[in-house]
């Protein structure tokens, strides 16, 4: 009930609150204090509505430098190339040289060796043989391996093969230094493919990178120790199922920072991340990942092909659809089935990466002139790929 009007009147009304005070005060001696642990749920929440994630400080890998031989001309790289030469004689022919670096191993060894081989159409050989095809070379940047590799002459309108490779590997990378070309003009250019192997040089590291990304939608969550809150039977929100399960074959895992637009779907047994994209979420963007190279571009890029219904290609035909970019220290192989004919009906933008033994995929997909409008942004995304 309402107190009288008498109590309301203002000298009434101090009265009241010195009487209230002074029975407070008298509680005050039996008040304890009591420390509560942490809820799990404040925890869950913390993880589930994290809009600042703080990145992992990293340094951006030094870049190779060399000295190009005179009579080599630069071309523009293209495809998966870093960079690319090329070296002629008078006669018209010519050489082919390109520089390619891959994250992690670059495969194995025995696989590459055995591709080279196939390329100036040599049998395979078995891992027993690889000592006597491999040699190696101390240079300043580190110890290449290297093989010499030639064709036989079919016939005398057709002259042998030879092929110059060699690799490296540095700062969690390989690099691959390959010389193509008339088996002649190859042994010429030997001795030069050497001394140009022997001029490289990598520039420092740069500055470490790192800071607050603003996302609402990442796989880059907050991890919980072991002996935090069980996870495993709470309902999960977008963000966190997106970090779930994102665990490799090798168990090592990449991170990225998703646009908040992109709705997170479930990710599946073979998916590391899905996401519908674009309007009404018509678009499917998928993140997988498979031990070793998965047959290598060719091969993937004659998969994605026939997903859209166009036919397949042969090596020339690679960089046509091919490129590559670069990102914190990952070199991504691009492949996109609508760069020859924007017209048709389906499309597929794609890109892989090569790290610590696995091949990660990411592959967007749907309507032609959808993927048309979003692949500015899928770049973008691969641009915030990272490692832990």
């Amino acid at each position: 009930m309402l107190p009288p009007k008498s109590l309301l009147r203002p000298a009434c009304l101090l009265q009241l609150i010195a009487v209230l005070a002074a029975v407070a005060g008298c509680r005050d001696r039996e008040i304890r204090s009591y420390r509560t642990p942490k809820e799990a749920d404040d925890v869950i929440a913390q993880a589930r509505a994290a809009q600042t994630v703080e990145q992992p400080v990293m340094r951006v890998p030094a870049k190779p430098e060399w000295k190009v031989p005179s009579d080599w001309k630069s071309q523009t790289a293209s495809g998966m190339r870093f960079a690319s030469f090329t070296a002629a004689d008078s006669n018209g022919g010519s050489v082919d040289i390109s520089v390619v670096n891959f994250g992690g191993t670059g495969g194995d060894e025995l696989a590459n060796v055995n591709r080279w081989r196939g390329q100036v159409k040599l049998p395979p050989i078995g891992a027993d043989d690889l000592p006597k095809q491999v040699e190696t070379l101390a240079a300043d940047a580190g110890e290449f391996s290297l093989v010499d590799l030639s064709s036989a002459q079919s016939d005398a309108a057709t002259p042998a093969t030879r092929l110059l490779g060699a690799w490296l590997q540095r700062d969690g990378k390989v690099w691959f230094f390959k010389a193509m070309g008339p088996a002649a003009l190859v042994g010429a250019q030997k001795d030069i493919f050497l001394a140009f192997l022997k001029s490289v040089r990598f520039s420092a590291p740069s500055s470490p990178i790192g800071g607050s990304v603003a996302t609402s939608n990442t796989n880059d969550l907050p991890r919980v120790t072991p002996a935090g809150p069980d996870l495993s039977n709470l309902p999960t929100s977008p963000a966190l199922s997106a970090g779930a399960t994102l665990k490799a074959a090798s168990g090592t895992i990449l991170l990225w920072h998703a646009p908040s637009e992109w709705t997170v779907k479930a990710a599946g047994s073979m998916r590391k991340g899905s996401y519908a994209v674009g309007p009404g979420g018509a678009l499917d963007l998928s993140v997988t990942a498979f031990p070793g190279d998965v047959g290598g571009p060719l091969a993937n890029v004659n998969r994605w092909l026939g997903q859209v219904g166009l036919p397949p290609i042969d090596e020339p035909g690679l960089p046509q659809y091919t490129s590559h970019m670069e990102a914190n220290g990952l070199v991504f192989f691009l492949a996109d089935t609508g760069a020859k004919d924007p017209t048709h009906e389906q499309r597929i933008v794609a890109a892989v990466v090569f790290w610590q033994g696995n091949s990660w995929f990411f592959k967007l997909m749907g309507p032609t002139d959808l993927v048309a409008k979003e692949k500015p942004e899928f770049t973008e995304f691969l641009g915030t790929v990272h490692t832990p």
